[in-house]
């Protein structure tokens, strides 16, 4: 594994020998969160059936074709499986919790994180794992992102981008930085 990075704080850069690029988002407690630069995949739906992540199409893309990606770039071993609370924008707690090693961010860390998502050359919105509300209450919906930062609600069953997260080992790049 080699990693070029430019800077281990928020904002910086993850080159993998892959060529894919990554973001630092955050580094706490011997974690670094990243996202992926750009979109890892384009013209998806989350799924014409829920808005629930744990149980979505998008989350079997993400486990089948992009989490290999990942650990080709960081390892299997250093890409941390984690709990995401998936709660809904207006507080709807019907899907509880999913556990992953990759997922689209919520739409709080897409608040968070706002300042370094924004990429204007991306080619489309993207999803994130957070329902905007339950189809309970009429609205069967999932928070994405645009290019410009701009967070909506948009209909599940449409296609969008997906721009993946992940939470790493911070050891990694203590050997590995360029």
């Amino acid at each position: 594994m080699k990693l070029t990075v430019s800077k281990k704080e928020r904002g910086g850069v993850i080159t993998c020998e892959s060529g894919r690029k990554y973001i630092f988002l955050k580094q706490d407690e011997g974690q670094v969160m990243v996202v992926a630069a750009g979109l890892m995949a384009e013209d998806v739906k989350f799924d014409d059936d829920t808005t629930d992540y744990s149980k979505s199409r998008i989350r079997q893309l993400i486990e089948e074709k992009i989490l290999p990606l990942f650990e080709e770039d960081f390892g299997s071993e250093n890409i941390l499986e984690h709990e995401v609370d998936l709660t809904t924008v207006d507080m709807q707690k019907d899907y509880g919790k999913c556990s992953c090693k990759v997922r689209p961010i919520t739409f709080d860390e897409a608040r968070e994180f706002n300042d370094l998502l924004v990429d204007e050359s991306l080619l489309d919105w993207y999803w994130t794992c957070t329902s905007w509300s339950t189809p309970k209450r009429g609205w069967n919906s999932v928070a994405v992102v645009s290019p410009s930062g701009y967070i909506l609600s948009y209909f599940s069953g449409l296609n969008g981008g997906v721009r993946p997260f992940c939470i790493l080992k911070s050891n990694i790049f203590e050997s590995t930085e360029g």
